[in-house]
C-alpha cells in the first residue's frame, strides 16, 4: 500500500515538473521566438546577446530511457546594451529541454559589454538560444499587445453588429453570401482576440510573476 503510496507521489511530482517546464518554455519562446515583437528603429538599439561558446559538461542519459537524452553544457555568452544603460539586466536561456534565468550582477552602460555563463541541459547543442530582456521592453510588448487585443475587439464588435443588421434584411442570394462571408470573418476574429488575449497575458507574467 505504502509503496502504491509512493508510486503516485513519484508520478505527480514528475507531471508537476513536466507542466512547469512546458510553461516556461511556452513563456520563454515570447521572447525568443518574436525577436520581441519591437518595430525595426526600437531594434536598431535594442540589446544583444552572442554565443561565445558552448561546453558540453555531462554524460548522455541511459539508452534505454524513453524521454530525448539530454546532455548537460556550459553556455558561455557576452551580453551587451544598445544606446541607453540597462538596469537589473536578465538573460533567458532556453533549450529544447529546460529554461534558465540569468540576472547579471551589475547594470550595463551605454554600449557597454559583459560575458557571462549558465549551465543548461539540452539533447541538441544548437537549441540553446539567449536573449536581455528588461522590464521597459516587455512593457513595450504588453503596449502592443493591449493595441492589438483592444483592435481586434473593435473590428469584432462592427462584424458583430454588421451580422445583426443582415440577419434583419430579406433573404436574398447576395445577402446569404454576405452573411457567409461575415460569419467567416467572426470566427476568424474570435481566434485572433484569443491569439491575442494568451500573448497578452503570458507579457503580464513575465513582469508580475
Amino acid at each position: 500500500m505504502l509503496s502504491q503510496l509512493g508510486g503516485g507521489e513519484s508520478k505527480k511530482m514528475k507531471m508537476k515538473t513536466t507542466i512547469t517546464t512546458i510553461t516556461a518554455l511556452a513563456l520563454a519562446s515570447v521572447l525568443i521566438t518574436s525577436g520581441f515583437n519591437l518595430p525595426a528603429a526600437d531594434a536598431q538599439t535594442f540589446p544583444s546577446v552572442k554565443k561565445v561558446v558552448i561546453a558540453k559538461i555531462g554524460s548522455q542519459g541511459a539508452i534505454y530511457e524513453s524521454q530525448p537524452r539530454t546532455i548537460a553544457y556550459t553556455y558561455v555568452f557576452e551580453a551587451c546594451a544598445g544606446n541607453t544603460a540597462i538596469r537589473a539586466p536578465e538573460i533567458v536561456v532556453t533549450s529544447d529541454s529546460e529554461v534558465r534565468s540569468v540576472k547579471l550582477a551589475s547594470d550595463l552602460s551605454p554600449n557597454a559589454c559583459i560575458v557571462s555563463a549558465t549551465k543548461i541541459k539540452a539533447a541538441n547543442p544548437d537549441s540553446i538560444d539567449a536573449k536581455l530582456f528588461t522590464k521597459e521592453t516587455v512593457t513595450k510588448m504588453i503596449n502592443n499587445a493591449e493595441k492589438r487585443l483592444a483592435n481586434i475587439k473593435m473590428m469584432l464588435a462592427e462584424k458583430n453588429a454588421a451580422l445583426q443588421q443582415l440577419v434583419k434584411q430579406p433573404t436574398n442570394s447576395d445577402n446569404t453570401v454576405k452573411l457567409v462571408k461575415i460569419t467567416d470573418e467572426i470566427v476568424e476574429l474570435r481566434n485572433q482576440l484569443k491569439e491575442a488575449r494568451g500573448e497578452y497575458y503570458r507579457l503580464l507574467f513575465l513582469i508580475h510573476g
